[in-house]
C-alpha cells in the first residue's frame, strides 16, 4: 500500500501506538516515538502564533542568549542591533523562580523592542539562578506535588508578553529524586503552551553518561520540548581547576549520547564565546571580545591544544599565574561543523555580547551559506 502522505496524523498514530502498547524502554524506541510525536503536533497544530510557526519553519536556527551582568549592560542589545539579521531568536533571562512558584524579574523591554521590525522570535527564558548559583530549593519546593507545579505554570504563563512565540527554560540542578516530576512539570506546561500555539524550549546540561546529572531523562525531556539547547560548555568551570572550555572530544561524547535519546532536529549545539581566568584568586569570565588585549597588555603567547581543539595561554600578574582557557573563532568555526555533519537544528549562542564580529563572519559562512 503506498502512503501518500507519511506525516498524517492517521499514519503516525498507527506507528506510536504499537511502540506504546508494547512498552519499550530501549532509547532507540523513545528516540523514534520522539520524532513521530514532534512530526504529528508540528503538523497537526494550526493554531501556532505567527512569530512561532515563523520558526518552526525555519530549516536551521540561530538562537541568541540576552543576558546582563551588571545594571545597564547593554552588550547583548548592541550585539543584536548589529546582528540581528543574522540571529533567528532570543531567550530573554527574564524572570527567576521563587519557592512559592512565582517569579521575580522582568522582561528585556529593549531587546523586544528592537526585534519588533525583524523576524526574530522572542523566547522568554525561566530559570533558578540566583545571582550566585543555580539553586535547587525552589525546584523542590514546586515540583514537590501537582498543584504547586500547575500554580507555577498558570504564573508563567500570566508573565509571558503578547508577542512572546514561546517559553525557554533553564532550571538547573535538578536533583535525581525530582526527575519523573520534572517530567510531568514540562508534559503539563507544554500543554498549556501548545494550546496558546506556543512553544516549549529547554537548556539541558551536557552529560555523556546516565548517571552524570542524573534529573534529567533525556528521552522524556526529547518527548516534550519542541528545541532543546544542549549546554556544550564549562567542560572546565570557574567552581573548578583549569582546562578546556569545550574540548572537541568532550563535545563528541556529549552529542553520541544526547542523540541515542533526543531527535537530532530538536537539538541546538551550544556555543561558548568566552574563556576562564584561572588563578590564586576568584576565577572571572573573560568575553571573547576582551580576550586579544588581554594578551597584548601581558605578552602572553598563545598555546593550542591539538587534543581538545582550544586554544589557551598563561600570563603572571603580582606573582600570581594566571591560566586562560578560551573559545576564539576559530575553535568556534570547527565546532560549527557539528551542526552539519550531526544534522542538529542549530546553535545556541552564550551570550549575544560576548562575541566579536569575526565570529559572526565564521558562523554565517559555515552555516548560513
Amino acid at each position: 500500500m503506498q502512503i501518500k502522505n507519511p506525516s498524517s496524523s492517521k499514519y503516525l498514530r498507527l506507528l506510536i501506538l504499537p511502540l506504546r502498547k508494547r512498552n519499550f524502554y530501549s532509547s532507540s524506541s523513545y528516540l523514534i516515538l520522539g520524532v513521530l510525536q514532534h512530526e504529528e503536533e508540528t503538523c497537526l497544530n494550526s493554531n501556532w502564533t505567527p512569530k512561532a510557526r515563523r520558526l518552526i519553519d525555519k530549516r536551521l536556527w540561530i538562537l541568541g542568549y540576552i543576558s546582563e551582568d551588571f545594571q545597564g549592560d547593554l552588550r547583548s542589545i548592541n550585539s543584536l542591533r548589529r546582528q540581528g539579521s543574522h540571529i533567528d531568536a532570543i531567550a530573554d533571562f527574564a524572570f527567576q523562580l521563587q519557592p512559592d512558584g512565582r517569579f521575580k524579574g522582568q522582561v528585556n523591554g529593549l531587546a523586544l523592542q528592537e526585534i519588533t521590525t525583524r523576524s526574530i522570535a522572542p523566547l522568554i527564558l525561566f530559570h533558578n539562578f540566583n545571582g550566585k548559583i543555580f539553586d535547587p530549593l525552589p525546584l523542590r519546593s514546586v515540583l514537590s506535588s501537582a498543584s504547586s507545579q500547575q500554580n507555577c505554570i498558570r504564573h508563567m504563563i500570566n508573565l509571558l508578553p503578547p508577542d512572546a512565540a514561546g517559553v525557554h527554560l533553564d532550571f538547573e540542578g535538578v536533583e535525581a529524586s525530582y526527575r519523573i516530576p520534572f517530567l510531568t512539570f514540562l508534559e503539563s506546561l507544554r500543554a498549556s503552551l501548545h494550546e496558546r500555539g506556543l512553544l516549549l524550549t529547554i537548556a539541558i546540561p551536557a552529560k555523556h553518561t546516565e548517571w552524570a546529572a542524573p534529573g534529567y531523562d533525556f528521552a522524556g525531556i526529547g518527548r516534550f520540548c519542541d528545541s532543546i539547547t544542549l549546554m556544550t560548555y564549562d567542560e572546565h568551570y570557574s567552581g573548578g581547576s583549569p582546562g578546556p572550555i569545550a574540548s572537541l572530544p568532550w563535545m563528541t561524547k556529549v552529542l553520541d549520547y544526547a542523540l541515542r535519546y533526543i531527535p537530532r532536529e530538536k537539538i541546538l549545539l551550544g556555543v561558548p564565546v568566552y574563556g576562564y581566568d584561572w588563578s590564586g584568586e576568584p576565577t572571572r569570565i573573560l568575553p571573547m571580545r576582551d580576550i586579544p588585549e588581554l594578551i597584548a597588555q601581558t605578552n602572553a603567547r598563545i598555546l593550542w591544544s591539538d587534543s581538545a581543539v582550544e586554544p589557551y595561554f598563561y600570563y603572571w600578574k603580582e606573582r600570581v599565574r594566571h591560566t586562560v582557557w578560551y573559545e576564539n573563532e576559530l575553535s568556534a568555526k570547527i565546532r560549527f561543523g557539528f551542526v552539519k555533519s550531526y544534522s542538529l537544528k542549530g546553535v545556541a549562542i552564550w551570550r549575544l555580547g560576548y562575541e566579536t564580529n569575526r565570529f559572526w563572519q565564521m558562523l554565517t559562512n559555515k552555516l548560513k551559506k
